[in-house]
């Protein structure tokens, strides 16, 4: 089991699981996991020349069934161009498989072992009004910085 495990976690192994279990989806389908983001007017620009390029990004399917990323910044864009996302869909008690995501994730209120926990993680930077209001993610943004 050991070895299988050791194969799981290996970053060649993930990168041809990521792959595989790429969608696309519409944008508009997806909350979002804070209420604002930074950086968005060069990412809209590229989307509107080329379309969605790069990876795809992070959503985790919420306890209400529904889903919120943790890549918001990408989604806003896609939402904006009105074009479809490219999605990898994790299960709210997947755990994340590999430091380098776990590092990114990281906040000052903790370090997550699932993708649940990520958004979690998110949604409780935001303020407090969001985090009443919006527990599992909000279909809108307060600010969209370019």
């Amino acid at each position: 089991m050991k070895g299988l495990s050791r194969l799981f976690y290996n970053p060649k192994v993930q990168k041809t699981l990521r792959a595989l279990r790429t969608r696309t989806i519409s944008a508009g389908r997806i909350r979002f996991s804070q209420t604002s983001v930074n950086g968005a007017g060069e990412i809209i620009d590229s989307m509107k020349k080329n379309g969605w390029k790069g990876d795809a990004i992070d959503v985790v399917k919420m306890p209400d069934g529904k889903l919120t990323t943790i890549d918001n910044t990408r989604l806003v864009a896609a939402q904006i161009v009105g074009i479809d996302a490219k999605v990898v869909i994790h299960s709210f008690n997947e755990k994340i498989p590999d430091k380098e995501t776990k590092d990114r994730l990281t906040t000052k209120k903790g370090r997550p072992k699932t993708w649940g926990e990520a958004v979690k993680l998110r949604i409780g930077k935001q303020n407090s009004s969001y985090r009443k209001e919006n527990p599992n993610g909000s279909r809108t943004l307060d600010k969209v910085n370019m």
